[in-house]
């Protein structure tokens, strides 16, 4: 009896131990999940997401360029740029022996001041009747015609000097020192690389839905090929109205501004993105992955990452009836939030996580 008693305390005794150490371990393994930092795909609310997003192939051109040239011929006495280099405004490019025009205008200067004492005297007489009228407007005639010639003669001057119309780069020269020109001839081609452009086509079914309104404009930005990782913001700029007669497509062009670090040319190829009219009309409403929704039968929920802290929390929110990638959360999310977009079927509450990165 003692014998009995005794084994059903050691039994009791073991079971407690196995039934507390379960217990830890399974607190312990609790503690381990909250404390494992998960990678995991977030998204901000309010920021619009590129999973629906319309592409297509785009290349890269300046907003401005020119084509330079003399308006005067002669011999290129002075070169002083090169191809690529950089050029601000009212710089000078290359300059004409002037020492003809120079001539051509002390001749003319001369004239000109012959001509106005002869006018003026001529006033003078006219005052007195010592000459007659027609004489008078002879030599107002004679000092229009040299005023206009001085100016003209000032004007070539000048034009022996080609200066920059904008700041930009050179894109290439063609001339040489001491190369005789003609006037009009083109000399160096300017780029202004400051402001660049990706010019597009999209189909008419597309346009069809585009909205009118400037400021309703879908959002876009711009990935180029030699660039993969780096989006650029572009705003729309111009829309052909002509279609193409081949590919019934209508040319249309993104202006972007140019990134300090990077050498973006003219003729570079690149991916515009490009949201779909009809999802650009919803900017105010709030939606978010599919992927991103979870349920327990009871309610549907989301979970919410503090930025602080990077740690999750289940949120239940009310989602608009409806199909596709994204649905329409009526309540529950307020815009700027960050959530987990996916992988949400082994979370847990409290847990953290990290913005996962694609290799």
């Amino acid at each position: 009896m003692k014998l009995t008693k005794i084994t059903m305390i050691t039994s009791m005794i073991i079971l407690t131990s196995l039934i507390g150490g379960c217990q830890d371990k399974a607190n312990e393994s609790s503690k381990d999940a909250q404390d494992l930092i998960r990678p995991a795909k977030l998204i901000k609310i309010g920021q619009a997401q590129t999973s629906h997003f319309l592409n297509y192939p785009a290349v890269i051109e300046v907003s401005q360029s020119s084509q330079l040239a003399f308006q005067v011929s002669g011999k290129v006495d002075t070169l002083a740029v090169r191809d690529s280099d950089e050029v601000k405004q009212g710089d000078v490019l290359a300059q004409l022996d002037k020492r003809d025009y120079q001539s051509k205008l002390n001749v003319a200067k001369a004239q000109f001041e012959n001509s106005q004492a002869e006018y003026e005297r001529a006033k003078q007489l006219m005052d007195t009747k010592v000459i007659s009228k027609s004489e008078l407007a002879r030599k107002k005639t004679d000092f229009e015609v040299t005023q206009s010639q001085l100016v003209s003669a000032q004007k070539a001057l000048d034009d022996t000097t080609l200066r920059a119309p904008f700041t930009g780069n050179v894109a290439n020269v063609l001339i040489e020192p001491q190369e005789t020109i003609q006037a009009g001839q083109t000399v160096v081609t300017l780029l202004s690389l400051a402001k660049l452009e990706a010019k597009i086509n999209i189909p008419s079914n597309i346009i069809l839905r585009a909205p009118k309104e400037e400021s309703q404009a879908p959002q876009a930005y711009i990935v180029l090929d030699a660039a993969p990782n780096l989006k650029i913001d572009a705003t729309f700029k111009e829309l052909n109205l002509e279609a193409d007669l081949n590919s019934q497509t209508y040319e249309v062009v993104f202006g972007f501004d140019a990134i300090n670090d990077l050498n973006i040319l003219p003729g570079m190829s690149a991916t515009l993105w490009l949201e779909p009219p009809t999802q650009a009309k919803k900017t105010s409403n709030i939606a978010v992955p599919l992927t991103a929704i979870g349920s327990n039968g009871e309610a549907t929920f989301v979970w919410v990452v503090d930025e602080k802290t990077m740690e999750i929390s289940k949120r239940n929110v009310v989602i608009k009836p409806g199909v596709g990638e994204n649905l329409e959360v009526i309540s529950g999310l307020t815009q700027g939030e960050t959530i987990v977009a996916a992988g949400i079927g082994s979370l847990i509450q409290g847990a953290k996580v990290r913005a996962w990165v694609k290799d």
